[in-house]
């Protein structure tokens, strides 16, 4: 479907920061922050090794990553954060969460891929491409 993007995530740190994100992600009403127009985000595998825990999780979000997610031109937390204070974007929960969040994206109905690497605040990659011709695989993600 045309404006649908369906993501698979990589989220890592201490235990209790990871839970929180995912809270973020999926629970709009009881969560203190939350992430623009994510329709769904299910996990799909935990671990935990030397007090860090890793979760992979996929989802759907509106549009795109980038305008569910991120900051800039365009996106749902730079035109709404102000009015809406709990609207957050990665940067800001890496950072706050010290976390490490790894994302790889795509929408068919446009015909694009993104992929986005976070940790604690710093955009590691920030790519797009051309599903057509870039040859993007899904299951590259971290």
């Amino acid at each position: 479907m045309a404006n649908w993007c369906s993501f698979k995530m990589m989220v890592r740190g201490e235990p209790k920061n990871v839970d929180t994100f995912y809270g973020y992600l999926t629970d709009y009403e009881n969560s203190p922050r939350y992430f623009a127009r994510i329709f769904n985000a299910e996990k799909d595998s935990e671990s935990c090794a030397e007090g860090i825990k890793t979760l992979r999780l996929s989802g759907d979000c509106a549009w795109s990553v980038y305008s569910c997610m991120c900051e800039g031109k365009y996106t749902y937390y730079s035109e709404s954060h102000e009015s809406d204070p709990k609207l957050t974007c990665l940067r800001e929960v890496t950072e706050l969460l010290h976390l490490e969040v790894e994302i790889q994206s795509e929408e068919p109905g446009m015909g694009f891929w993104e992929h986005f690497h976070y940790k604690d605040g710093d955009c590691l990659c920030d790519d797009t491409g051309d599903l057509l011709s870039d040859g993007f695989d899904m299951d590259d993600v971290a």
